[in-house]
């Protein structure tokens, strides 16, 4: 099996960061993805976060590229774009005049720009938390020549104002903030189309993930490993359940597999 696996997918948090012992990633992972390196194994995130909160992974790792906003996006390190599938215009149109009259927290997230559709602390609280600017406002005349990739909903009770788009799929890691792909979306989906770029098939893809939104990532690849931190969806959709992140999980599932 070590030389079938030629291309690895990691969610970020709660998989390759521990947020448990201050969101660092362990040593034991570090030393994994070096020793997956030089074996020739291509290496890609695949997270719901947005590009914009990507930017310090550098600092940790080097990764080939990186498949954001649960799979609409998947670009390599360079910025060549290998998948980009965007919101229907018409839904966003219809959103914007939801938020406006419910009043709810909403974040519009395009390529390279978010935005917020009616002022809110609490979006703007999740930017500082990430060392980030507060987004502007949304202006939907955008929609023109910027698509909207995901956008996201503070609040789970504020689902129901959108149950009547009828082009979107909820999603979420988990917590109060719920990602909102795309019908037609999904992790899977990026990953399948990084792995193509490189001529790697469905079978020679291992990922790693621990939150509800990697479900269909986990059940799509031929190694699916659950954290054993992971929700009780996660590791229901696993082929496999390895140790917690913090308890060295990816680098024993990877020696588990042979691959190391």
């Amino acid at each position: 099996m070590e030389n079938t696996i030629k291309a690895c997918f990691f969610d970020i948090d709660g998989t390759l960061l521990d947020h448990g012992h201050g969101g660092i990633m362990p040593p034991s992972t570090v030393e994994s993805l070096h020793a997956l390196r030089e074996k020739g194994v291509k290496l890609f995130v695949a997270t719901g976060r947005i590009p914009s909160m990507l930017g310090f992974l550098e600092g940790l790792f080097s990764f080939d590229g990186f498949v954001s906003l649960n799979g609409q996006l998947a670009v390599l390190r360079d910025g060549t774009v290998l998948r980009r599938f965007a919101h229907d215009p018409g839904d966003i149109r219809q959103l914007v005049g939801i938020v406006e009259k419910e009043k709810f927290p909403c974040l519009i997230i395009e390529e390279e720009e978010s935005f917020c559709v009616d002022d809110s602390p609490t979006i703007v609280r999740h930017f500082i938390h990430e060392d980030l600017p507060a987004p502007g406002r949304y202006d939907v005349s955008r929609l023109e020549s910027h698509p909207v990739l995901q956008f996201l909903v503070y609040g789970p009770e504020n689902l129901a104002h959108i149950a009547c788009l009828p082009h979107i799929e909820p999603t979420s890691a988990g917590g109060d903030i719920q990602d909102i792909i795309p019908k037609g979306g999904g992790k899977e989906k990026g990953i399948e189309a990084a792995a193509a770029h490189f001529g790697i098939t469905r079978d020679e893809v291992m990922v790693f993930g621990d939150g509800d939104n990697d479900q269909r990532m986990l059940r799509w690849a031929r190694l699916g490993v659950a954290m054993g931190n992971g929700s009780p969806a996660a590791k229901a959709a696993a082929s496999y359940i390895t140790a917690p992140v913090g308890e060295d999980g990816i680098r024993k599932a990877l020696r588990h597999f042979g691959i190391l």
